[in-house]
């Protein structure tokens, strides 16, 4: 990574000068200041309170909100469970599994809708606090689920043996399901995700035909750098696929990871689509560059060096 940009990273807030001393610079850095920071402070709180995490069991929260991802951000920064105290609050997500394997953490939520509590375990996973036996249970799930091309689809009649089983799979679930997977070493060489790996990047291929699997299309909005990515995009499916051999060695990642980084101003990315609650933060504004957009881009970029870093 350029020494410019490195310093110009290390410049920013603590929180971020801790991710870029953990993700990209192997360093173990004191986590204490972090912790202290107003900013990451607020977030805690906001995650421990009773609209907080503890509230997903009441099925009130949307994943469009922001608990989702301020646990993913605090997760993407390198923070773990036991740094902010929230052991009691992450037990409560797992305790949400049903019988089945599955998650339900939203009202009139459909047990096959596999995108939305991948968010959380994901993040939970980052961040170190791992049920091994429920997890374990909800990726058999996830394998037995498989559809014909690889993927994964929210609905029922498309499942194999279905009506529908000859689909395509949907974008969202095959990123987030990847994204779940691609948490464990032994998953990033598995042939079994090939196909998914390889929807994800047909579609970038086929971005200027009217293809739209699921109603999902790659226009404009699929290209901005936005974080958090609530919604499909260009970034968290390239930090997805980043994990994996496989799709690194790919000319479709290649050119969706040019078409990134053609965007840089001297090394400097800005966000291009911002989410208002995170107006705060580098990222949710659009005047000057993005410190944290900046890092996750040097991130994917140490993995596909070879780094491949697990946060």
């Amino acid at each position: 990574m350029n020494k410019k940009i490195t310093n110009w990273l290390l410049g920013g807030p603590i929180w971020l000068k801790y991710a870029v001393e953990l993700q990209l610079l192997d360093k173990k850095p004191d986590v204490k200041q972090v912790l202290s920071d107003i900013s990451i402070k607020n977030i805690v709180k906001k995650l421990k309170d009773t609209q907080g995490l503890t509230a997903l069991k009441t099925g009130n929260l949307s994943y469009k909100g922001d608990i989702y991802w301020n646990l993913f951000f605090l997760a993407d920064i390198g923070l773990t469970v036991k740094d902010i105290h929230i052991e009691k609050e992450a037990k409560e997500i797992y305790n949400l599994q049903s019988s089945d394997g599955t998650f339900i953490t939203m009202k009139e939520m459909k047990p096959s809708f596999f995108c939305i509590p991948t968010i959380l375990l994901t993040s939970l996973i980052k961040m170190d606090y791992y049920d091994e036996q429920k997890i374990q249970k909800f990726i058999q799930l996830i394998f037995k689920t498989q559809r014909l091309d690889g993927g994964w689809h929210c609905a029922k009649q498309r499942s194999v043996g279905q009506r529908l089983q000859d689909s395509e799979s949907c974008p969202m679930d095959n990123q987030n399901i990847l994204m779940l997977l691609s948490q464990f070493k032994e998953y990033r060489n598995n042939p079994k995700l090939n196909g998914a790996i390889d929807l994800l990047l047909t579609h970038w291929e086929k971005r200027d035909e009217k293809w739209r699997p699921y109603g999902f299309g790659i226009g404009t909005n699929f290209t901005k750098l936005k974080y958090p990515a609530v919604t499909y995009g260009i970034l968290r499916v390239l930090d997805v696929l980043s994990f994996f051999p496989y799709a690194r060695k790919n000319k479709s990642f290649k050119s969706m990871m040019d078409h990134v980084r053609q965007k840089s101003g001297d090394g400097m990315f800005y966000a291009e689509s911002i989410v208002r609650y995170f107006s705060n933060f580098d990222f949710g504004q659009k005047n000057e560059p993005s410190r944290w957009i900046t890092f996750l881009v040097n991130r994917i970029e140490k993995r596909i060096a070879g780094g491949n870093h697990g946060k």
